[in-house]
């Protein structure tokens, strides 16, 4: 009877060290595979179809750019055909041509990717109005509207403003330089 027991204590401790070598042996087999290109460490919400470096960018591939500015949060998406120059790319060489960009899906009908950038998009960087905030004279980022983006508030109170330019002020009065900004805001101060 104490024979049993050690030949099966044996077949246990045996069994149980096969399926810990298949368990490490398929955990680098799937993680870690062979051959020249190794496939990146993608992030987690990234899709991709099939994880190897047969999915190619062909001419009829969609690509669509979505660019994040993180100072105002306005996104903007571009999409396109791929250039000559990216056809015939697999997932690696497209990320390595765009470093900086975080591709969220890459299969043979589209190429999704995304930049966040640290400014503002092109209407609140190019565009500046002067409005009111809680009674002052204000500076905005972009163009009238829910949009815009507050800058900065003047000591300037609005009751020191004649009618005519508190009513405008109101609207939005938009200049078309920091020079006109500075010439109006100093025109208002000293009627």
């Amino acid at each position: 009877m104490l024979s049993f027991k050690k030949v099966g204590k044996k077949r246990a401790v045996l069994a149980g060290t096969v399926l810990a070598l298949v368990g490490l042996l398929t955990y680098y087999f799937v993680y870690y595979p062979s051959g020249q290109d190794k496939y990146p460490i993608l992030p987690q919400e990234t899709q991709v179809a099939k994880q190897d470096n047969k999915i190619k960018v062909t001419p009829n591939t969609d690509i669509a750019q979505k660019i994040i500015y993180l100072k105002c949060n306005d996104e903007e998406v571009i999409k396109t055909k791929p250039a000559e120059n990216l056809i015939g790319l697999n997932y690696q060489q497209v990320q390595n041509i765009y470093s900086g960009w975080s591709i969220d899906k890459f299969d043979n009908l589209e190429i999704a990717m995304t930049l966040k950038v640290d400014s503002y998009c092109r209407e609140h960087a190019n565009n500046m109005f002067i409005g009111v905030k809680d009674g002052y004279v204000a500076v905005y980022y972009g163009k009238p509207g829910e949009k815009a983006i507050l800058k900065e508030v003047t000591k300037l109170p609005l009751d020191h403003i004649m009618p005519q330019d508190a009513e405008e002020l109101k609207r939005g009065l938009v200049v078309q330089s920091r020079e006109e900004l500075l010439r109006t805001l100093e025109g208002m101060q000293s009627r």
